[in-house]
């Protein structure tokens, strides 16, 4: 009866070992399987194998280790591989993407005839590289706007579509060849408020950008820090709680103004994939 009972509770300890390594990556699996059966030791008068209190530490550990595994591991991490190991476009691509100057309806943006999806919650699309020294055919909602920009190779450019009556026209901002500290983080941040020379500061804290142009950019290095950030027009503020950064991330922040009321707005930079178009 003794020796029944003591199987069970092998059988019972071991099912707890081996249930909790199955939500576990096979590695760490491998290593809590290692660690729960490598514990036992068998029993020196009967030969049975019996868990020891050592045993169950052990199994206990091993589910711990998977456990932590599971929660320390990003989520994004097979999105990171990806972006990672991208496809990249070829020597003399330039890369471009597209902000709307202030809210409503997201327009249809099509670059060189294909579409270049915009965000509806930040206003700004993801960049796509295209050829360099070479003007864009742009159009929104199937009109054309401009052939006269053409993104210079290796350079980044935002460009900021507004509308005027019924005509939409495009500003050009060029954020220069892509540059970064792979220890660090990278913040942009572009003033689309007209007639605004704008501030960016830590929230009652020190400035980071000042007498920023309406349609320019300024951009710094900082530590990949979560910081509350305020932009301003003035007297007029508008907040923005900066998420936990990581080095070599790079962020943008879009200061608009809708309706008499202004906005800070974040966006990660990304890069699409390159495709031959």
């Amino acid at each position: 009866m003794v020796a029944a009972s003591v199987g069970r509770r092998t059988l019972l300890t071991n099912s707890v070992c081996y249930a909790r390594s199955d939500y576990a990556r096979a590695d760490f699996r491998s290593i809590a399987q290692m660690l729960c059966l490598g514990s036992l030791q068998p029993h020196p008068n009967s030969g049975m194998v019996l868990p020891s209190p050592s045993h169950n530490r052990f199994c206990l550990l091993a589910a711990l280790l998977t456990s932590l595994s599971i929660a320390m591991a990003p989520q994004s991490r097979g999105q990171e591989i990806g972006r990672l190991y991208a496809t990249r476009p070829p020597p003399g691509y330039a890369f471009i993407r597209i902000a709307t100057l202030s809210g409503g309806d997201v327009p249809r943006v099509q670059v060189n005839s294909a579409e270049l999806p915009i965000n509806e919650a930040t206003g700004a699309s993801a960049y796509r590289a295209v050829p360099g020294n070479q003007p864009l055919n742009l159009s929104v909602n199937g009109s054309a706007i401009s052939k006269d920009v053409v993104p210079g190779a290796e350079t980044y450019l935002t460009l900021v579509i507004s509308k005027t009556d019924t005509a939409w026209t495009v500003q050009s901002i060029d954020e220069g060849q892509g540059s970064g500290d792979g220890l660090k983080a990278k913040l942009r941040f572009l003033n689309l408020v007209p007639g605004c020379a704008a501030t960016l500061q830590i929230a009652d804290g020190p400035t980071i950008f000042q007498q920023s142009a309406f349609a320019s950019v300024q951009s710094r290095t900082i530590n990949p820090v979560a910081a509350k950030l305020e932009g301003s027009c003035g007297k007029t503020g508008a907040p923005l709680t900066l998420p936990q950064l990581r080095a070599g991330d790079s962020y943008s922040l879009f200061l608009r103004k809708d309706s008499e009321r202004l906005r800070l707005i974040g966006q990660l930079d990304e890069t699409e994939p390159y495709r031959e178009r």
